[in-house]
């Protein structure tokens, strides 16, 4: 900011939505605090989603993938310096919630920012951000800035496989190769899985999932798809098949992917009412599996993985813009929502 203007941020406030506040980012951060200089904030799907529908969204969740380096510690604060470069984490289990008593401790009460006292009115769409120290994780030299932006929804394909537990052998099914996809993709080739097979319309999303790993990708509408996926899988279909695509329509057309006995993993959150007939699901003994995003162990992983090369991003980012250009990139990706990851730089 020039001047002596006040710091500002933007925050998703309805449909088609995206309003400048001024943002509370204290340069002494309270107690048990850092304040951070935001290097790079990716602008997720759920944002877009919620921006287009204008449902009741967190002003903390509004750049919610991000990357920094700390510039201020509150007292109290160990293990963290000025010039650390982090990456932002979910909260740890606070250990006194009624899901942590009952030892529930990855489904804690309070384990997003937005739960907190001290919770900034915005997220990582501003040039710095305030937040507990516990919600951060250094970054090591050979994880880049870039990929330190990638590593929540990483995060939260991990937690999502990792719940699904894939085994050796297994044919699986990946509906959307968004980022959150690509990164399940990678970890379910890492967990054992022989094929994965990738449905997405985009074409340039289907390329860099190849590139990536993925044993073959096609249109939804491809009529290949069905005989390559029984062609691989000796005839049974997909072992497990991940909704990344937040389609609520998928629980029912991806039926007759799924072997008997197969799961069906929602990694994705589709906000719209959908019509399902459960008889369908009986009728092959179908296991349905969500997963809510993340556990704060689950980051100290995912940054390892980055760290030694086993999750890779090439191809994945397609844009990076100014702060003062949100209002239209958010408008352009909900008309047209092709890009993998935009990342937003507020030093611009």
């Amino acid at each position: 900011m020039k001047g002596n203007a006040m710091p500002i941020a933007f925050v998703i406030t309805g449909a088609n939505e995206l309003t400048a506040v001024e943002a509370n980012s204290p340069e002494v951060p309270v107690s048990g605090h850092a304040r951070v200089e935001i290097t790079f904030a990716g602008i997720c799907s759920s944002d877009i989603d919620a921006y287009r529908k204008g449902y009741p969204y967190a002003p903390t969740l509004s750049g919610h993938e991000w990357t920094g380096a700390v510039v201020a510690i509150g007292d109290n604060v160990k293990d963290l310096a000025v010039g650390d470069r982090v990456a932002r984490t979910c909260q740890p289990a606070c250990g006194d919630c009624r899901m942590c008593h009952a030892g529930h401790q990855g489904l804690c009460d309070f384990f997003s920012l937005g739960t907190l006292p001290t919770a900034p009115n915005h997220g990582a769409y501003a040039t710095h951000i305030q937040v507990p120290a516990g919600s951060l994780i250094k970054l090591p030299d050979n994880v880049t800035d870039q990929q330190g932006a990638m590593v929540e929804p990483a995060a939260v394909a991990f937690h999502a496989v990792r719940r699904s537990r894939v085994r050796a052998g297994d044919t699986v099914l990946l509906i959307g190769a968004g980022i959150i996809g690509l990164f399940a993709m990678q970890l379910a080739r890492q967990s054992g899985a022989v094929n994965v097979i990738v449905i997405e319309p985009d074409e340039r999303r289907r390329g860099v999932a190849l590139a990536l790993g993925a044993t073959a990708a096609f249109a939804p509408e491809d009529e290949e798809l069905l005989p390559t996926l029984l062609g691989l899988s000796g005839g049974r279909g997909a072992d497990i098949a991940y909704e990344c695509a937040g389609l609520g329509s998928s629980l029912m057309t991806v039926v007759k992917f799924l072997r008997p006995g197969g799961r069906l993993v929602m990694i994705s959150a589709p906000t719209a009412p959908v019509e399902v007939i459960p008889a369908m699901w009986t009728s092959k003994e179908l296991d349905i599996q969500t997963s809510r995003a993340h556990a704060r162990d689950e980051f100290d992983v995912v940054v390892d993985l980055f760290a030694k090369g086993v999750l890779r991003t090439t191809g994945v980012i397609t844009e990076i813009v100014a702060l003062s250009q949100l209002p239209q990139v958010f408008e352009d990706i909900a008309a047209f929502a092709n890009a993998h990851r935009v990342l937003v730089d507020p030093r611009k």
